[in-house]
């Protein structure tokens, strides 16, 4: 049943930080199922909280970039955690978020990879990584 998770034009990340919609021979390039959920889940991660608030969704996205310039010491990186789950949570398509996992890079500094387990509505595990940039 992953067609209750959703279709959505599917959203290409690039190494730079950047992202744009994908584009086939055909137009839009569109994503279903679980692939849509993570899409969702990346995109909800790294937009800021209240980015939104003019289209209608205040409390849309995460606060993990409220953690910009911190120093990447345990107690922010749990801190970056708890946001990442309250984020991750939010998805009215998450039953469950299983497992998150929070790692500074050595290089480059301040860049820190999140990856989280979450069960879907569906009962479907997806695993998920995100790098953020908080340097």
């Amino acid at each position: 049943m992953s067609d209750s998770l959703g279709t959505d034009l599917k959203v290409e990340f690039f190494a730079n930080g950047g992202a744009d919609i994908a584009w086939g021979s055909g137009g839009p390039v569109t994503t279903t199922g679980l692939a849509t959920l993570e899409q969702a889940l990346i995109l909800r991660l790294i937009i800021s909280r209240g980015d939104l608030e003019e289209l209608g969704h205040p409390r849309y996205g995460s606060q993990v970039k409220e953690l910009i310039g911190e120093p990447l010491d345990r107690q922010n990186l749990e801190l970056l955690r708890r946001y990442a789950r309250q984020a991750l949570k939010e998805d009215p398509r998450v039953e469950e978020v299983s497992s998150i996992v929070v790692r500074p890079r050595r290089s480059p500094p301040g860049v820190v990879e999140l990856e989280a387990t979450v069960v879907a509505s569906t009962g479907d595990t997806l695993s998920l990584g995100v790098s953020v940039d908080l340097g």
